[in-house]
């Protein structure tokens, strides 16, 4: 993909699809479970290495903000989803949407 921010914004597209799908296993396993902490280091720990890269090459593109860690996107886009299934009325993806299109910096689409 020649686009760095379409690729950062694809990435972010299947990890809200995993954060909606697991949301329940999540849910099972933080109740009393200490190995959920340990899953969810797993999980960070290949995840945000992905997300920074992204970041940086859409930042070094001049194509989206470079003041952000991947953590902190990784977070809000966790937080944007909580809930997500519990309400049809809520649209977690529409709403990482904005956020993804709030970090590109203006210039050609």
């Amino acid at each position: 993909m020649a686009d760095p921010h379409a690729a950062l914004a694809q990435w972010i597209d299947l990890f809200v699809d995993f954060l909606v799908t697991k949301h329940g296993l999540a849910a099972v396993l933080q109740s009393g479970d200490a190995g959920f902490d340990t899953l969810h280091a797993y999980f960070l720990d290949r995840l945000i290495p992905v997300c920074g890269r992204l970041l940086e090459a859409a930042a070094a593109a001049g194509r989206v903000r470079s003041d952000l860690e991947p953590y902190e996107l990784m977070r809000g886009i966790g937080n944007l989803c909580v809930g997500a299934e519990n309400d049809p009325h809520y649209d977690a993806r529409r709403l990482v949407g904005l956020l993804i299109e709030g970090l590109r910096l203006p210039g050609p689409a």
